[in-house]
């Protein structure tokens, strides 16, 4: 069976500045990867390079056995998750986390079984008629999570999803982005 996620010898440059360099991985179904490093070291240009939101300069890039090198953003089955949560302000909890499905032309029974699913999981029902200004950053965190997991994509791609938090809310989220995985099974990226 082929990896969920192979990258192999890939290049990222801004005209002559190499920001990644021969860059390989394999992810197989059920893996959670974690890219460490400093700031400015190319962590979240590779996550957007996965994405699709920035294009490599070299290498390949595979999603579940299909090239994805030259495929648009939304033709890779993979949701992100970005540092800042990426919320919608004017939306409720509810219209941030069905948005996507809904522009994707799900129907509306799907939606609403896929959010009260995702809202329980993630312990967020309560929130629901809220606005992302009323939320604490863990719970904007769960939104962006739940926004993601209703996709029920090949892969999940988390850019920083603690840095916003204080250190008792990153423990908190730690055990329930581990505790996620393990439910989903998904090969996960943060």
């Amino acid at each position: 069976m082929a990896p969920i996620l192979e990258i192999q010898n890939l290049y990222k440059n801004y005209g002559s500045l190499e920001i990644l360099k021969d860059i390989n991985v394999s992810i197989d179904s059920g893996d959670f990867l974690v890219l460490v490093g400093p700031s400015g070291c190319g962590k979240s240009t590779l996550l957007n390079c996965i994405a699709g939101l920035e294009p490599i300069s070299g290498g390949k890039l595979s999603i579940g056995g299909q090239d994805m090198t030259n495929v648009s953003p939304k033709d890779r089955n993979i949701a992100m998750v970005f540092q800042s949560y990426a919320l919608y302000p004017t939306m409720s909890v509810a219209k941030n986390i069905t948005f996507g499905m809904k522009v994707r032309g799900v129907d509306q029974s799907t939606q609403e079984a896929k959010l009260a699913q995702v809202a329980q999981q993630l312990q967020i029902e309560p929130l629901l008629g809220r606005r992302p200004g009323q939320l604490s950053g863990g719970q904007r965190q769960r939104v962006a999570m739940g926004r993601a997991l209703v996709r029920d994509p090949m892969l999940f791609l988390f850019d920083e999803p603690l840095s916003n938090l204080d250190a008792k809310l990153r423990v908190e989220m730690r055990t329930e982005i581990k505790a996620l995985h393990q439910n989903l099974g998904h090969p996960w990226s943060t």
